[in-house]
């Protein structure tokens, strides 16, 4: 069979065997590029300049990227070989000139049992004899154990200067400039010239992260409490699209990073870089009762963005063996950015997909007021008060609620982080209630308690009829709930002055969940009538307010259509979950640096 054209007819075996040179044509080119990925690329001649620039910069980024890095193993004091001095951060990526730049960093060996380092060097040829083409960028590897002498090596990764391309007209490397200069950054600028024209050229630049740069000199010094440290946010960008949501112009009043699970007094501590802190004009503070690294003080998202970057983790245990673990993840760090105009307290917590965030809103000013056995007196807030508070609280693209505690982990985790001034639990109001009331929540009936805000609103989580019971988690203080004090209701206090959409109850009695700050037999929950009272357990003075990830819904997402859409595109959420004994170094959230000293503030 033929297959005809006006010039020439090809057979079918003809038309194989061209498709099959072609594929061994892509096959090379592929492979050349992937031996790139291990040592260095040739690109000779390429007519997609774009494409060029792309995979030339990629090898580029891979190599500068990893500058700094210093292999866990270093801390190895069983090994000799493996005990070697840290990498200096001058070294660790050096602009050298415009037109050169190096980095250095360890490499595993093959089998996993030792580090070695190597220098990896790239330059645009200068006319000499090493470098003689003016437009190619040359590229050398070299071992070496301090960044500075070079070792001769036979090592399959070590060459000589090796041609990358030689469609360059021009290369510049650079640090970019913000308020100043920054060192964990490099521009990266190639103007390249076409084979066929040398007229037509294309300006190519992009911009490296350094992101090892901050782990320099910290991997190391052979101690045996080593590993002991982790750097958690090294890689932290404060805003998913500058465009919508600029740091530079947005200001932050405070943030949280608490150890979320597994925390343990005397063994964990986080810390920070004091100077920084100082010069942003921030204070810090870890309380150790909780494990919340308390940050405050008013400063632009990408001052905060820098100086999250600076937060470690650090264990105190030093013998490594002895740290306490758990089957899961030893620690979960959880980083919470605060807002304006909301309290400074705010922490987060991961559900599985949902991020949930809480804190305690105190107000003793603007209430009606709660009862002292005598009377109504004060500025308490009502329950129906604070739920209206709640309610009309955002927290970037979040709305807020009064909080629903739907798990014994939860309950928890409020009674342990959240506190008064006085480092106390609080007795607070939260969202649960058994009155549908001026407002209509859904299902809430005497004696079946729903959530009501949030995601939960309307769901039942308690029934005083046991036949009814749907069986979730409570949290009731010995003989609660009991209803109690019904004469009071539009006697002592009544609906005469309620704010627009409060809620007020169509019922005498006690329908409102409070935390008391006593536990009682087995827990902690408490049913007040609406208004409160003004003594001890029982004393609300505030409330805890909840944001989740999941309310509203649909989400909110990342835009430029609205303000919430703008919020969205902050990244106010960050996690990270710990290992903390793996001495093989092959988790990724294995601790990986070394603190001399672990007991100060200052991160190493």
């Amino acid at each position: 069979m033929f297959i005809k054209s006006k010039k020439k007819a090809f057979t079918l075996v003809e038309l194989l065997i061209g498709i099959f040179v072609a594929s061994l044509v892509s096959i090379s080119i592929y492979a050349l590029f992937d031996r790139g990925s291990k040592d260095y690329s040739q690109i000779a001649n390429t007519s997609e300049i774009k494409t060029e620039g792309n995979l030339i910069f990629n090898l580029i980024e891979r190599d500068l990227a990893r500058g700094g890095f210093v292999h866990p193993i270093r801390g190895d004091i069983s090994d000799p070989d493996n005990c070697q001095d840290g990498i200096d951060i001058d070294d660790a990526v050096e602009i050298v000139s415009g037109t050169e730049v190096s980095s250095c960093y360890d490499r595993p060996s093959f089998d996993g049992t030792t580090a070695l380092r190597f220098k990896i060097t790239y330059k645009l040829g200068d006319g000499t004899s090493d470098l003689p083409d003016t437009n190619t960028l040359y590229k050398k590897t070299e071992r070496t154990d301090n960044c500075d002498d070079i070792i001769a090596s036979t090592n399959a990764a070590v060459h000589d200067w090796q041609p990358i391309s030689n469609n360059i007209n021009t290369i510049e490397f650079s640090n970019p400039t913000f308020d100043s200069e920054n060192d964990n950054l490099i521009n990266v600028a190639i103007n390249f010239r076409s084979k066929d024209d040398e007229d037509l050229n294309l300006d190519f630049r992009k911009r490296i992260f350094l992101r090892n740069l901050p782990l320099t000199e910290s991997s190391t010094l052979c101690d045996e409490k080593c590993p002991n440290s982790k750097d958690l946010f090294s890689n932290y960008l404060i805003s998913s699209n500058e465009t919508n949501w600029d740091p530079d112009t947005r200001t932050i009043p405070s943030a949280r990073v608490v150890i979320s699970e597994n925390y343990t007094d005397g063994e964990d501590r986080l810390q920070w870089d004091t100077d920084m802190a100082t010069d942003l004009g921030l204070t810090v503070n870890f309380v150790t009762d909780t494990g919340i690294l308390e940050i405050g003080g008013d400063a632009s998202g990408r001052n905060y963005q820098r100086f999250i970057r600076t937060i470690n983790y650090v264990s105190l245990e030093d013998e490594i063996d002895d740290r306490t673990t758990f089957a899961d993840e030893d620690r979960v760090i959880i980083l919470a950015v605060g807002f304006e105009n909301l309290c400074e307290d705010l922490i987060g917590r991961q559900v599985g997909n949902n991020r949930h965030f809480y804190c305690y809103v105190e107000n003793t000013t603007d209430g009606r007021g709660a009862w002292d056995r005598t009377s109504i007196t004060g500025s308490q807030l009502w329950w129906g008060q604070a739920k209206l508070r709640a309610e009309n609280t955002t927290y970037f693209n979040l709305s807020g609620y009064l909080a629903t505690i739907t798990s014994d982990a939860e309950n928890d985790y409020v009674l342990d982080k959240i506190r008064d001034d006085m480092g106390n639990p609080v007795a607070a109001w939260f969202g649960g209630t058994d009155n549908t009331g001026t407002d209509n929540i859904p299902n809430a009936t005497e004696g079946t308690w729903v959530w009501a805000g949030g995601p939960e609103r309307g769901q039942i989580f308690f029934d005083t009829d046991p036949d009814d019971d749907p069986g979730e988690f409570t949290s009731w203080r010995t003989g609660e709930p009991n209803n109690c004090c019904t004469d009071m209701y539009n006697t002592d206090y009544n609906d005469d002055d309620l704010e627009t959409n409060e809620h007020y109850p169509n019922a005498a009695g006690e329908h409102y969940t409070q935390f008391s700050n006593a536990i009682s037999g087995t827990g902690w929950w408490n049913d007040l009538f609406v208004p409160g009272v003004t003594y001890t357990p029982f004393q609300t003075i505030g409330y805890v307010l909840e944001f989740s990830s999941n309310f509203p819904s649909p989400v909110i997402s990342c835009g430029n259509g609205t303000e919430s859409e703008r919020l969205a595109c902050a990244n106010y959420f960050g996690s990270f979950d710990l290992v903390l004994d793996d001495t093989t170094y092959t988790d990724v959230n294995m601790l990986d640096l070394c603190d001399p000293d672990p007991n100060d503030n200052d991160a190493p």
